[in-house]
């Protein structure tokens, strides 16, 4: 850390980071221990102690002050600011097919396969739209996706080449992707 980018980091990973640094200060290898005392230091509670004070002070080191010093060392005044930069660039939800079947009250028989292949084979052979789900893939048609309320005269469907999984226009997948979200077949996110 220590660069001011989140981009690559979570949150969980943070709060772990910041539990090592307290292993570290409580450590009995003296050289662990400087080092993270000196890392503590960017706290305006320990920047006027010398590292021998704050080692000394290391039994009212809480793990509040290791998450803002790892907060600090990305480039955030505050935990609560690094907890909020992460959330913004937290992806937004992508598309949960598990969501088609959890809302489908018509019956239509989808085409399921084990692989992507032996989709894409039935796909190219007989058309339709193929999507992942879970650990399968699945060739549905049009009726099925229109029961749904979803639009497959949109041109974004042929730029991607109705694959969900290997499209031709990942744009237009994207593009597609936000629709079907907005729909209410996005999937969650969880939160540390």
């Amino acid at each position: 850390m220590g660069t001011g980018s989140t981009s690559t980091v979570t949150l969980h990973e943070c709060k772990v980071r910041a539990s090592l640094l307290l292993k570290d200060l409580d450590s009995p290898d003296t050289t662990r221990a400087t080092r993270a005392a000196e890392r503590m230091r960017a706290l305006p509670f320990f920047a006027g102690l010398s590292l021998g004070e704050v080692l000394a002070r290391r039994d009212t080191v809480r793990h509040k002050h290791g998450l803002a010093v790892i907060a600090r060392e990305a480039g955030h005044a505050t935990w609560t600011q690094l907890k909020q930069a992460l959330s913004d660039a937290a992806p937004p939800p992508a598309l949960d097919t598990g969501g088609f079947f959890q809302k489908q009250q018509g019956v239509f028989l989808n085409r399921w396969f084990a692989t992507y292949d032996e989709a894409a084979a039935s796909f190219a052979a007989q058309g339709g739209f193929l999507f992942p789900f879970r650990h399968q893939c699945f060739v549905c048609e049009a009726d099925f996706l229109q029961a749904l309320g979803i639009d497959t005269a949109d041109p974004d469907w042929e730029r991607m080449g109705r694959d969900w999984v290997r499209p031709r226009d990942s744009a237009a997948r994207a593009r597609l992707e936000v629709k079907l979200v907005a729909l209410g077949y996005g999937g969650r996110h969880v939160a540390d």
